[in-house]
C-alpha cells in the first residue's frame, strides 16, 4: 500500500504529466500563424500572372522544335565561333561510336544514334568531369558530369546564341542566369527548355 505522501507525489506526477501533454498538443495544432484576412485593394495591387503559351497548351512544352529559340521566336541558324578544338559536329557524319581518344576510361569523343557528340572525360564508359555535348539540333552543353549525368556547375548555350550558366541535377534541369541580347534573367532550364517568371 502506498502512503498518502506516496499517493500524492503519484497523483501530482500525472497530473504534470496530463498537464505537459495537453500543452504539447494546444501548441502542435496553434502552431501555425493565422492567415490574414483578404482586403480586396491588396489583391488588386498584386502582380497578375501573365498567360503563358504552356498554360494556354499543356502540350507546348512537350514539344521538340527545331526552328525556333527557346522564347519560341523563329531563330537563324548562327554559324559556331572559331574555336582551337575542331568542330564537334563535324564528328556526327561518321555514324555513331568513339571517334577520338579513350571513350572507357580517359579523353575522347563520342558519337551517339541521335548524332549527339560529347567531348570529355569517361570513367567506366560513363561521362564524368567536364565535358562538352553538342546537340544535333545545334544547342550545346558545357559543364560538369557525374555517373553520366549533367551535375553541378555548367552553361547550356543555344543555338540562337543566347545561354543559360547555372547548377544542373542528373536530369539536366537547373536554376540560373538566362542571357539573351545582352539581358539577363533569373530562370530554370527544363528539358532543354527555359522557364522565366
Amino acid at each position: 500500500m502506498l502512503s498518502s505522501s506516496g499517493r500524492a507525489h503519484s497523483f501530482l506526477s500525472r497530473l504534470i504529466l496530463l498537464v505537459f501533454i495537453i500543452s504539447f498538443f494546444a501548441f502542435v495544432l496553434d502552431c501555425s500563424k493565422p492567415k490574414p484576412k483578404s482586403n480586396p485593394e491588396i489583391e488588386r495591387l498584386k502582380p497578375k500572372k501573365k498567360a503563358d503559351d504552356r498554360d494556354q497548351d499543356p502540350d507546348i512544352s512537350k514539344r521538340e522544335y527545331f526552328d525556333e529559340d527557346a522564347d519560341g521566336k523563329p531563330i537563324e541558324r548562327k554559324p559556331d565561333p572559331p574555336s582551337s578544338s575542331p568542330n564537334l559536329r563535324s564528328y556526327a557524319s561518321s555514324g555513331p561510336g568513339c571517334k577520338k581518344g579513350n571513350c572507357k576510361t580517359g579523353e575522347g569523343v563520342y558519337v551517339y544514334d541521335t548524332r549527339d557528340v560529347y567531348s570529355g572525360r569517361f570513367v567506366g564508359e560513363l561521362r564524368e568531369g567536364w565535358g562538352t555535348l553538342a546537340y544535333s539540333d545545334g544547342d550545346r552543353y558545357e559543364g560538369n558530369w557525374a555517373q553520366d549525368r549533367k551535375s553541378g556547375a555548367g552553361r547550356y548555350v543555344f543555338r540562337d546564341g543566347s545561354s543559360f550558366n547555372g547548377m544542373f541535377t542528373g536530369e539536366g534541369n537547373g536554376n540560373g542566369t538566362y542571357v539573351k541580347a545582352g539581358r539577363s534573367h533569373k530562370c530554370r532550364l527544363e528539358n532543354r527548355k527555359i522557364l522565366c517568371k
